[in-house]
């Protein structure tokens, strides 16, 4: 059983000698454990301590950054694809990170644990390797399917819950069993698991869930079949809860409850309706 570090990310800083170059580098992923076939986020820091400009490209076989991953069986997970991260120069003091979504890259697919570390080949010919960083993969709980179409292009959609200590997040993850696919599974938003979410397909195929995301806020969000995000929204309850409603025609639309636009937008509006000398209404009456 292996233990993680009280603070993800603070890692053991390591210098690396190399000429008249020293680097420091760190490796961090926000989460201990990350849902089967989602994004495996992982950030890569890197500092020139050195005295000298410190040019690290791609051009360079193997390239400058990849990645090394294994399980905690000790087997080591080859790449499907190659790494191909951006050039970077840095002066003396200078700090850069270079983000690397492990899932598009990495078949790590089957639950259990894992581990990650960095490898920086720098302009002299060395290596850094950082630090191991463990992480978990695991498969949520599926609380709403509905399979979509017919033959080979047959699709199943998946709305799952999975524990992300303390809290809870919602997923989506389409898969298309007669091809032997699964598109990458996303997470729509944090989720509050009181009553189960509601979801529709509309005419154009497109599918529209509701779902409650904190105490009496709800989350509305529209993704195409692929799973890909179109839309989404946010509305606090008010005389009564948002719903779904589906027409004759296959229409979806959402009734109920008060529409949260973000800050940035109520000063917008705000400002605008100053100028033209109208009186700025409170918060929670803006309503698009």
């Amino acid at each position: 059983m292996f233990r993680f570090p009280h603070q993800l990310g603070l890692l053991l800083i390591l210098a690396v000698s190399a000429g008249q170059a020293q680097v420091d580098a760190r490796l961090e992923t926000p989460k201990p454990a990350y849902l089967q076939y989602s994004s495996i986020p992982f950030t890569v820091h890197v500092k020139n301590i050195g005295a000298n400009e410190l040019v690290l490209t791609s051009d360079q076989n193997p390239p400058w950054l990849e990645m090394i991953v294994q399980s905690f069986d000790g087997l080591l997970i080859k790449p499907e694809r190659p790494l191909t991260p951006p050039e970077k120069t840095l002066k003396p003091g200078q700090s850069t990170s270079v983000s690397v979504d492990l899932a598009p890259y990495y078949l790590v697919r089957e639950t259990g644990g894992y581990k990650a570390r960095a490898s920086i080949h720098l302009p002299s010919g060395e290596t850094l390797l950082t630090e191991s960083l463990n992480f978990l993969i695991g498969k949520g709980e599926v609380i709403w399917s509905s399979p979509r179409g017919d033959g080979p292009d047959r699709r199943i959609y998946s709305l799952l819950k999975f524990y992300e200590d303390p809290n809870v997040g919602l997923y989506l993850r389409v898969e298309v069993p007669g091809r032997n696919m699964v598109y990458p599974t996303h997470r729509l938003g944090p989720y509050l698991p009181l009553g189960k979410p509601t979801a529709e397909f509309d005419a154009e195929n497109r599918l529209h869930i509701l779902y409650a995301s904190a105490a009496n806020t709800h989350r509305i969000t529209v993704v195409n079949s692929d799973g890909r995000m179109l839309r989404e929204e946010t509305r606090q309850e008010g005389a009564d809860k948002p719903t779904l409603k589906k027409n004759q025609e296959g229409e979806v639309s959402i009734q109920g409850g008060v529409v949260m636009l973000p800050s940035s937008m109520r000063e917008r509006l705000s400002t605008l309706q100053s100028r033209v000398g109208a009186k700025a209404p409170p918060e929670e009456a803006l309503q698009p």
